[in-house]
């Protein structure tokens, strides 16, 4: 396949995933404001202090277990999510199983074309 074309391929595919991914749900009000004037003049702290950061609902952070129990190579049961894996995590593997088969096949395709023109502008025989 000429490089043009995969080259197109890869664009495709990088607008398709793309289009797939889902932007997050930010609303306005929720995005961090600063004041003009500190905009304006560079090295004058703001004299509001910033709020500490809140920890946000994480789904994958379990609700009734102490963190610390779970964070192990081997997490105790009820450890984990339902927000884990999904369609796109499937997609990614889809997506890497594929290029390494592509990746296979190429070399494959290289070196039996590399034995038949070896083999044939030596008239069989190995060595010197």
């Amino acid at each position: 396949m000429p490089r043009r074309a995969l080259a197109a391929l890869a664009a495709a595919l990088v607008t398709l995933l793309g289009l797939v991914v889902e932007a997050p749900d930010v609303a306005v009000a929720d995005a961090p404001a600063a004041p003009v004037a500190a905009l304006a003049v560079r090295g004058t702290p703001p004299t509001d202090p910033v709020p500490p950061a809140t920890v946000a609902e994480n789904p994958f952070l379990p609700e009734n277990k102490d963190l610390s129990d779970c964070v192990s190579a081997v997490p105790q049961p009820g450890c984990g999510s339902d927000a884990r894996g999904g369609w796109r995590q499937a997609l990614v593997f889809g997506i890497v199983v594929v290029g390494l088969a592509v990746i296979g096949w190429r070399i494959t395709r290289t070196v039996r074309r590399n034995r038949r023109e070896l083999e044939n502008t030596t008239g069989g025989r190995r060595g010197p």
